[in-house]
């Protein structure tokens, strides 16, 4: 005699033993809902985030504006013609040392470091003494000739002052020029004087 378990049961009742199970309500046709592949999906969505941020996170760190290496100075700080001891340009303190005299004492004076700026201030000093010194010497020969023949007298002042302010002027445009261009540049005699007084320091009675 055979027995059927499932016999008295209603056929829309699962199964206990592992029947066929219908499908429910809701889900798609002939299908079943796929509930953990939408969860399976966000959680793929979350994780896709990360790899957004971990790149946005490198680009904050290699961004511009990172400070040097250490030991590296900061390019553009350091002037080609040497460090300055007053914390100007070596070429503004040596090309402003021409326009008065007394300025381009102060700066031989104060600058202890650039001998840049040291030897255009004090060939600047030394080509205003140069002048006054001509003049004093133009003068007292103009008198002297003045005893002779004051048409000599005349010819002398006239002619020496042009050509000693000619000169001057010269060489004084020239060293200004020189000096904002961060150039060398010795007037006779003074320059000489200027680039040994200007390492070695004036020279003491």
């Amino acid at each position: 005699m055979n027995w059927n378990p499932n016999q008295g049961q209603d056929p829309n009742q699962p199964n206990q033993y592992g029947g066929y199970a219908p499908p429910q309500q809701g889900a798609p046709y002939g299908g079943q809902p796929n509930y953990g592949q939408q969860g399976e999906y966000q959680q793929q969505q979350g994780n896709y985030q990360q790899p957004g941020g971990y790149q946005q996170q490198g680009y904050q760190q290699s961004g511009y504006g990172q400070p040097p290496p250490y030991g590296q100075p900061p390019m553009g700080n350091v002037s080609p013609l040497g460090p300055s001891s007053i914390g100007m340009d070596p070429k503004v303190s040596a090309g402003l040392s021409y326009l008065i005299t007394i300025v381009g004492l102060i700066f031989f004076f104060i600058e202890k470091q650039n001998r840049f700026v040291r030897f255009h201030a004090l060939q600047s000093v030394l080509l205003a003494v140069s002048l006054f010194i001509l003049f004093f010497v133009i003068f007292f020969v103009g008198i002297a000739a003045a005893f002779v023949s004051s048409t000599l007298a005349g010819l002398i002042f006239s002619l020496g002052y042009l050509v000693v302010w000619a000169a001057a002027f010269i060489g004084w445009l020239i060293g200004m020029i020189n000096a904002f261009q961060g150039k060398y540049f010795k007037l006779p005699v003074i320059g000489d004087l200027a680039e040994r007084w200007s390492s070695s320091g004036l020279p003491t009675m």
